[in-house]
């Protein structure tokens, strides 16, 4: 096994915990109800929260797909899915919630979605990748699964109910899965180091 491979996959997921922890410097600059409306430095300093968010999102993503790729080219000791399924899962999980929130729960369709769809696939491809590759196990395989399942269950909850809420409730419930997300990728990162 290359030493870089869960490198690139600590390193991917403290990026996504850094990327989560901008994210929610912005949601807290612009949608803070508590706060008066940003303007002049504090604009600026949110809109650099937002960009810097997107930067590390896709070093994130990026570093992560390069741990996927190494380890698709590793000894497979598990029985690892292929990495297609992931990709076609997400895209029909993102199609089916769609409809399913705007059909059923009248939420219209906004970038959150995609976002926590496409970290549930990723996070689940790179725990079935590191089983795959023999470094992660049946048990510790399936409780880390089951708690990206229970994350993103929790991270859906909270989507539908945005609108519904009050102005603070509703700051609450959108600062909560970036939370979450953040603190699991930082434990991520940390659980993959050790491996």
């Amino acid at each position: 096994m290359d030493a870089a491979v869960p490198g690139t996959l600590v390193w991917g997921h403290a990026a996504l915990a850094v990327c989560a922890a901008l994210y929610l410097a912005w949601w807290w600059t612009f949608f803070n109800p508590a706060l008066p409306k940003a303007t002049g430095a504090l604009y600026a300093m949110g809109v650099g929260f937002i960009l810097g968010a997107v930067a590390f999102g896709i070093a994130a993503v990026v570093l992560l797909a390069m741990g996927l790729g190494a380890l698709a080219g590793a000894p497979q000791v598990g029985g690892a899915a292929p990495g297609w399924v992931f990709a076609v899962g997400g895209v029909a999980a993102y199609a089916a919630l769609a409809f399913v929130t705007v059909r059923f729960f009248g939420r219209p369709v906004t970038t959150e979605l995609l976002l926590f769809v496409l970290w549930a696939a990723l996070e689940l491809a790179v725990l079935n990748a590191l089983m795959g590759a023999g470094m992660l196990f049946g048990g510790a395989f399936w409780l880390l699964a089951g708690v990206v399942a229970l994350v993103t269950a929790a991270n859906l909850v909270c989507y539908v109910l945005y609108f519904r809420l009050p102005p603070v409730p509703s700051f609450i419930d959108g600062a909560a899965p970036l939370a979450v997300v953040g603190v699991l990728s930082a434990v991520l990162a940390v659980v993959i180091a050790r491996l």
